[in-house]
């Protein structure tokens, strides 16, 4: 019966291996070694270093902290910064009111629409959203100007303009919202969407198409989005020359799926302790 090579062996042929194909393409290419081939290659020899540093620290008798706290590293302040706004109060939309700043935004659903069940009325967002600021060197609210809020108002017309077809009602949707300073809009947001999967968002590619703000139908060969094909209502997004981008059972499917797979987080106890087990350096 063979035993099982051990790590330290494992690594060492992984890494004979990269360095024969290396060697091999660019003996084949005479030195031109394309770019999707460099790419492979760079990526597999990244991943073998991060094994090898892995089995270093295990090997080495005194323990080593998961992370080391860099306040300067774009990760770290998205967290932060993303923990910040969680400790905002979840307000109406409908209430959104005219104000400085730029910054990032999370949208809560709590009503009854059957296929958003998994997430009424919890603390996983339904859409999460940047402001950029007026001017990307602004230093305060005023000097970025009424971004934030203005993005939230556009929001709040678009849920506005699909009342009417009964699948969504303005009353049945909060938000958080926070100023930030200018240039960590993206970082932020990129964390946000990370963590919750948001099932409006683009990323998610499942339910997009709620940020968009019209389309020339007449005049581009473009597609409905899936959110205008769960939510008719804007009257650009249902041109008689606009189709569907998928079908209907098709969004729905995606959206069941993505609850199955994702999990929701009911309370804010839950995505504190993630944050919480993200900053802990030491693992118990």
């Amino acid at each position: 019966m063979s035993s099982k090579p051990s790590p330290a062996l494992e690594l060492k042929g992984a890494l004979a291996r990269l360095r024969n194909e290396v060697s091999s393409l660019d003996a084949a290419s005479r030195g031109q070694i394309s770019d999707p081939a460099r790419r492979a290659a760079e990526k597999e020899l990244a991943g073998v270093i991060a094994r090898a540093e892995k089995l270093q620290r295990r090997l080495d008798p005194t323990a080593h902290p998961a992370f080391v706290l860099d306040p300067g590293k774009p990760t770290v302040v998205a967290r932060l910064i993303a923990l910040v706004l969680l400790a905002q109060l979840r307000v109406p939309l409908a209430d959104t009111q005219k104000s400085y700043g730029s910054g990032i935004y999370a949208l809560y659903y709590r009503g009854p629409f059957v296929h958003y069940a998994p997430i009424s009325g919890s603390e996983t967002p339904i859409y999460v959203g940047k402001a950029e600021p007026e001017r990307p060197t602004a230093e305060t609210p005023a000097s970025q100007g009424i971004r934030l809020s203005r993005r939230l108002q556009d929001h709040k017309g678009t849920i506005q303009a699909v009342e009417s077809e009964g699948t969504l009602l303005l009353a049945d949707f909060e938000q958080r919202s926070l100023v930030i300073q200018s240039g960590w809009q993206s970082a932020a947001e990129e964390y946000l969407i990370g963590l919750f999967g948001p099932i409006w968002n683009k990323e998610t590619k499942i339910c997009y198409g709620f940020g968009k703000h019209g389309d020339a139908a007449e005049t581009r060969a473009n597609k409905r989005s899936p959110w205008d094909t769960l939510h008719p209502g804007r009257r650009w997004a249902h041109h008689a020359k606009l189709s569907d981008a998928h079908p209907q059972h098709e969004i729905v499917e995606g959206l069941r799926q993505h609850f199955h797979n994702t999990r929701v987080y009911q309370n804010l106890a839950e995505i504190v302790d993630i944050f919480m087990g993200d900053f802990r350096q030491f693992k118990p």
